[in-house]
């Protein structure tokens, strides 16, 4: 952008600021390749006779300064401009592309180095460093090349990374050292700076590239199992080859050394504050060397009058480490002589163990995320929604770079403001545009996890100009951690503007989608990586992950005394701890079969705020408080770890305001209390100046939570658990930072039990009424049990729940919240997927009463810790996910008929059923329809005109009498808020008439007037009697009882819906409030305007709503209720390794027992597990998972006009007999229920959802039909076998109950009894992981027969 003679002033600046190294770095980088080349040519000259050979060149000292000597090398041609640039070019196209092309001319190399002495003097001012290494890294390959070998160009582009990476950390804001110089080149002449010849860094093989890590480790705990009474020793950890003879170390890290302590034999020694020996450290290696490399653990013997005696050594692969849980436990081995261990391999003995460490290892590869955010959308609060509503919208994103970043401050962060919207009623935002790239982030998984966002709200009154670039008032903040961003890409965050009025506090909320894309460090793409990526379970955050500018949040917990015993089988528990603070949760290491867990573990919770200028006083009494108050409460659960479930052992709720009110005011570390100092004659501890950011000491408030008692275990227990733990800030908030303490409401339990009284009689009354023209249906049955006689097939009315951990009374709409999960998830066909295949598991009273317990209901966020539960947990995980989503959803809970083992086993024949209490979901979609959504089943049953929407409407207008004027009172006056529903009568409909005596004696008689009655002879039978008996018996017979309000619901082939598994629907609620059924007990005949009034004043409204209107202050304060969870986390997926895992324990397990089975009969049992068989099995049993996701709705040849069954084609037909089981035509025909129509055909939010779901259908039928023709089995099977079988799907991973319910199966009994000669077995599991740790289980059993069998 300059002139001619500017950059040649430019250029000569830039040399002369250069000066010494500028000059010693060409000539040392010019003069080498010199020396290297003449050998080379030498060599090549050798083995052509028909080359001269060429003269050696004089080759200088390395460093050397004197300009001399690089023009002797360099030839007497002077440098100028022009050259300068050639020789750059050539830099591109040899020197920096050396390493991967293998260039062969000598002549070519010379250049290029040349070229890139040159280049980098000319664009060092800034990066003198950068250029040194790099041109260091071009002559030291250049050699190697020279002299024959291969270049290892991951190295060279890890070494030039490395660079990058320092320069970045010194400023962010310039660009990288490969770009400084490379800008000099001409346009299309730069080098690549990293890939494979003529590609990008994406090329090449996954396994094959480097990547970088980060390794961080600490000790927790020591125990000495050795010979001696103690020991004094200390621990080195290093990072080594497996076979250092055959692999040469590329991990250079040095190694770290614990400080020495004396341990006594058997006595566990854990550490109050670990031992960090490293602290972020990187290293480069790929993912196939990671099993040539190990972490060792030495252990050394102090020794004071000789040297220290190398004791012992620990083993594990980086490969194992990278995969599993960080907190391991690592087994230190006595290090024996060479003839010992020759002695002992001879032997076949084991060398036996010296010491126990418990390690906290953290491997994590460092990865470029790309953030991409999407189809963002505002919603204002009704108050701010009325006053801005002529106001423009506008968002601006801050989003971080890497972990140093900070959005509250903006310190290294994006800053992406969106474009502003011209309409007020949908402020949605699909892009961020003028954005067209992703943000970007650097970092490991957890340093993502850990990090957080910031959207700005901006509003503008009037513009100047259509562009203007003000941006106008800040509307509020929402502050949003990742947490789940790998998990979850769906976030919402609240709003909040800095005002001291706490009406004023909280705006509105922002949703939308942030997409994390996993890219390896310096790639821009995404690999597919065979068998994923080695990725360790999230747990706890460490130290090393923290940011020291942030405040933090510390819970330190001892121990626990006095848990239940969850595992029966050996009379312990497995605990770990689980703590939640400001929607983040983090879980201890799992300590194995105890009950009285000593874990000394830290939780750090970073405190953010979504404005720095909260921490400034005049805000400690306003803002900042409802800053606090919305983080919520400290929750520590203790939990038992199980593969398939986890049962809670305990729990306690902590609010802030106590911390911030305690009294003890002591000095802490982040860590905890300080070490105590040494003795003088041992020398000080190290000093404030070399102390470590949170080794330093400060006065802090403190929570002393020692023996404090945990509740909500639903295990026995003789015992009272406690747990001992502290809590406090750090550094802590000022002293005039408090919070108010909560006063807990003893009267808030009597509130709801004294509501529930009342409602129940309200539900008395109501069946009595039911009962007296259909004494005999289901909606006549008692609502309560008698106290002097037990009553059984109940129609109950209830409200109330008990929380299941403080046991206190709740309304039942306190048990759901909004989940948000992943868009995979709320589609229809898959969340009933998940849903169905989390455990159900119904406790014993609930099965032989029948009814739902009062503390029978678990909110979603305990449901899936537990990963089982009733029906009932289902439907309010179900409900919850919707509410998530937006729909109009709700809880029912009705009755249904079952059939009464109990009574048929006592011999009782009169009564084979029983009626037992049952829970789905409703939704109300578009189009007045209303969908039924089975939990147990994944069934949808879809209901049309069942409900209408209200409409605002005048109030009812009295009826004018004589001397009334109009514009009186109730003139028709609209009132703002007011909504009742427009009464329209359905087609057919005849208006209610009543008739009094008076107006039956006053209507017309046809003929003579009857005579007076007289005593006369008995007569027969009067036909008319005669039909009315008939007409009591059919209306016995009939399913449902005739009350019905809308005769239209009845319609056959219109609106009649007869295939219903539900015999009532009694209750239904949603997180808003609840309501009873008082119309027709069947949820086919009846609609379901919840909120519709009473046509007549002081009428019966058919749905008695529990909450009824709140009219003052103190009624609202009364009947005030919050979700048991505001925020619920949902644990991720299980990883590919953990899979492999239990599919494997499970064939053995299964395995196992037909061996034990058939050996009791006296039969062998074999197993043929060939690679082929196995991969034919496990292709049908996908193709099954995947039909299992689909919905029988959507299946395109059943909506196809004139696309008869005979036309199917085979793939269509082989999934359809693979779905029911059967080829005929009315089987087949029948699956599809739903005879009326869908309800999501007549929304436009399911377009998307219909579409991929016909493409799955079709994709699914040519996968079948290619299955099913591939003929694969048949060189998969033994010679002369034919192969039978049959898969089995399970929503539980639990061996033993998987093997029980095996052992129940008529085709696995018939297996097990076959005493053909020659049978052979095989058994194939396959696990697929979903969301929260859920997996969808497949087992097929399948036997080899002879053909002549």
């Amino acid at each position: 952008q300059a002139s001619g003679t500017q950059e040649e002033s430019h250029r000569q600046a830039d040399m002369a600021d250069v000066g010494a190294d500028a000059r010693g770095l060409a000539a040392a980088v010019g003069a080498a390749p010199k020396a290297v080349a003449s050998k080379a040519v030498a060599s090549k000259v050798s083995a052509s006779p028909a080359a001269p050979p060429p003269k050696a060149a004089a080759t200088p000292k390395a460093g050397t300064t004197d300009v001399a000597q690089a023009k002797a090398v360099q030839g007497d041609a002077k440098p100028r401009p022009k050259q300068a640039v050639t020789k750059a070019t050539a830099l591109a196209k040899a020197g920096v592309e050396a390493a991967d092309n293998a260039l062969d001319s000598v002549a070519d190399i010379e250049k290029a180095v040349v070229g890139a002495a040159n280049a980098g003097a000319k664009a060092v001012a800034n990066t003198v460093s950068a250029a040194k290494g790099i041109a260091r890294i071009v002559a030291d390959d250049v050699a190697i090349v020279a002299d024959g070998g291969d270049i290892d160009q991951e190295a060279i582009d890890g070494e030039i990374a490395e660079l990058e990476d320092e320069l970045m950390e010194e400023d962010t804001g310039r660009k990288s050292a490969f770009h400084r110089i490379t800008r000099f080149f001409p346009a299309g002449s730069a080098p690549k700076a990293k890939g494979k010849k003529g590609g990008d860094a994406n090329t090449g093989k996954s396994e094959e590239r480097s990547r970088f890590w980060d390794l961080q480790l600490s000790i927790r705990s020591m125990k000495y199992v050795g010979s001696l009474d103690s020991i004094d020793t200390f621990f080195a950890v290093s990072i080594i080859p497996l076979e250092p003879e055959k692999t040469r170390s590329t991990v250079r890290l040095l190694p770290e050394y614990s400080p020495a302590c004396i341990l006594i034999k058997n006595d566990d020694k854990v550490l109050d504050n670990p031992f960090q020996l490293w602290r972020s450290k990187i290293f480069k290696l790929p993912y196939k060397d990671l099993d040539k490399y190990v972490l060792k653990v030495a252990m050394w013997k102090v020794s004071a009058f000789t040297f220290n005696t190398y004791y012992g050594r620990g083993l594990k692969s980086l490969a194992k480490i990278a995969r599993q849980d960080a907190n391991l436990q690592f087994a230190i081995k006595e290090k024996l002589s060479k003839e010992a261990e020759e002695r002992k391999r001879k032997r076949r003995m084991a060398v036996s163990d010296v010491a126990m460490l418990a390690l906290t290892v953290n491997v994590e590869e460092i990865f470029d995320f790309q953030l991409h955010c999407e189809n963002w959308s505002l919603e204002l609060k009704k108050e701010q929604e009325k006053a801005r509503k002529t106001e423009r919208k506008s968002l601006t994103f801050i989003v971080p770079k890497n972990k140093k970043s900070d959005a509250s401050t903006n310190r290294h962060c994006y800053s992406q403001k969106v474009k502003w919207r011209e309409d007020s009623e949908k402020l949605v935002w699909t892009t961020l545009a003028p954005r067209t790239e992703p943000f970007f982030f650097r970092g490991t998984c957890t340093a993502l996890q850990n990090a957080f966002i910031i959207v700005k709200v901006h509003t503008l009154k009037t513009l100047l100009h259509p562009n203007q670039p003000a941006m106008g008032r800040v509307l509020g903040c929402a502050l949003m951690n990742l947490t789940s961003i790998l998990d979850i890409s769906v976030f919402t965050g609240r709003v909040k503007d800095l005002q001291t009025d706490r009406t004023k506090f909280l705006v509105g909320a922002v949703n939308g989608s942030i997409k994390a894309v996993m890219c390896s460090m310096h790639l821009k793409y995404p690999e597919d990586i065979k068998g994923g990526r080695p990725q360790q379970p999230k747990t706890a955050t460490t130290v090393g992950h923290l940011n020291p500018l942030e405040q933090h949040l510390v819970v330190r917990v001892a121990k626990c005394d006095g848990l239940a015993v969850a595992d029966f089988d050996v009379g312990t528990s497995d605990p770990y701890l689980r703590c939640t603070w400001d929607n983040m949760v983090q879980k201890s290491p799992v300590l194995k079969e105890t009950v009285r867990p000593v874990f000394n573990f830290n939780f750090f919770f970073p405190v953010r705020l979504f404005n720095s200028k909260l921490k400034s006083k005049r805000y400690f009494e306003n803002a900042l408080k409802y800053e606090l108050e919305s983080k919520g409460d400290l929750s520590l659960q203790v939990w038992d770890d199980d593969d398939t479930s986890a049962d809670s052992l305990g729990f306690v709720k902590l609010p802030l305001c106590q911390i911030l009110a305690s009294k003890r005011i002591d000095p802490r570390t982040l860590r905890g209390p300080a070490p105590k100092a040494k003795n003088d004659e041992e020398g000080q501890g190290p000093t404030g100046m070399n102390k470590l950011w949170f080794e330093v000491e400060r006065d802090v408030r403190y929570y002393d939570g020692m023996k404090t008692e945990l509740t909500g275990c639903s295990l026995p227990n003789p015992s009272t658990p406690l747990i001992y733990f502290e809590a406090y800030f750090y550094p802590d908030w000022p002293d005039g930072v408090t919070l108010d303490l909560k006063e807990v409401d003893d009267n808030n339990d009597k509130v709801w039990r004294d509501l529930e009284k009342e409602y129940n009689l309200r539900g008395h009354v109501f069946s009595k009424k039911y009962a007296e023209p259909f004494p005999d249906s289901i909606g006549a049955h008692a609502c309560m049990s008698d106290s002097f006689q037990k009553r059984t097939n109940l129609r109950r009315f209830i409200s109330v729940g008990t929380h299941p951990q403080t046991m206190e009374n709740l309304p039942l709409m306190a048990f759901l919240c909004n989940i948000i999960t992943p868009e995979e998830y709320t589609r229809p066909s898959a969340l009933m997927h998940w849903i169905n295949c989390i455990t159900f598991d119904t406790t014993s009273r609930q099965e032989r009463s029948g009814e739902i317990p009062q503390d029978g209901w678990k909110d979603p966020q305990t449901f899936l810790f537990t990963r089982k539960g009733p029906v009932q947990d289902h439907a309010l995980l179900l409900c919850s996910v919707l509410l998530g989503a937006k729909k109009d959803a709700f809880i029912c809970k009705g009755t249904v008929w079952v059939h009464d083992e109990e009574a048929e086993n006592e011999g009782r024949t009169k009564k084979l059923a029983r009626l037992v209490e049952h829970v789905w979901v409703l939704t109300r979609e578009q189009g007045d329809w209303v969908t039924f959504w089975e939990p147990s089943t994944r069934e949808l049953y879809h209901l049309k005109d069942r409900w209408k929407k209200l409409a605002n409407k005048k109030k009812h207008k009295k009826v004018a009498t004589d001397g009334e004027e109009d514009g009186q009172e109730g003139s028709g006056e609209e009132e703002d808020g007011a909504a009742v529903v427009i009464h329209e009568e359905w087609d057919n409909e005849i208006p209610d008439m009543a008739l009094g005596t008076d107006d039956i004696e006053s209507l017309p008689t046809v003929g003579r007037m009857p005579k007076p009655k007289t005593r006369v002879a008995p007569k027969k039978a009067n036909p008319r009697d005669k039909m009315k008996q008939d007409m009591l018996r059919q209306r016995e017979k009939n399913k449902m009882a005739p009350r019905t309000q809308n005769p239209n619901l009845l319609q056959e082939g219109e609106t009649l819906v007869d295939w219903l598994p539900y015999d009532s629907i009694d209750v239904v609620f949603n997180s808003e409030n609840l309501w009873s059924n008082r119309q027709n007990h069947h949820p086919a005949c009846i609609t379901f305007n919840f909120d519709e009034e009473p046509e007549e004043e002081g009428g019966e409204r058919l749905w008695d709503p529990l909450i009824q209107h709140l009219k003052t202050e103190e009624d609202k304060k009364t009947y005030h209720w919050m979700p048991i969870n505001m925020e619920v986390v949902i644990d991720p997926a299980l990883k590919f390794d953990s899979i492999e895992r239990r599919q494997q324990e499970m064939v053995a397990e299964m395995e196992e027992n037909m061996r034990l089975s058939r050996g009791k009969r006296g039969m062998d049992t074999y197993f043929d597990k060939s690679e082929k068989l196995l991969s034919q099995l496990d292709a049908f049993l996908r193709i099954l998972e995947q039909m299992r996701k689909l919905d029988i709705d959507m299946c395109p040849w059943f909506n196809e006009a004139g696309y008869s069954y005979e036309n199917w084609k085979p793939g269509e037909r082989y999934l359809m007999k693979l779905r029911c089981g059967s080829e005929k035509k009315e089987d087949v025909l029948n699956q599809r229920y739903n005879k009326l129509g869908c309800a999501f055909g007549s929304s436009t939010r399911y377009a998307d959802y219909i579409k991929e779901s016909e493409d799955m259908w079709r994709k699914l039928a040519q996968q079948a039909e290619n299955y099913a023709n591939s003929g694969g089995f048949e060189g998969a099977l033994l010679r002369g076998k034919t192969l039978t079988g049959f898969p089995a799907h399970f929503c539980t991973s639990d061996k033993e109950e998987v093997r029980s319910h095996l052992m129940g199966m008529s085709e696995y009994q018939r297996m097990m009894e076959n005493l053909a000669e020659g049978t052979v077995f095989t058994i194939h599991c396959r696990m697929f992981a979903m969301l929260g740790g859920v997996q969808s289980l497949w087992i097929y059993i399948a036997m080899q027969e002879p053909h002549n069998s």
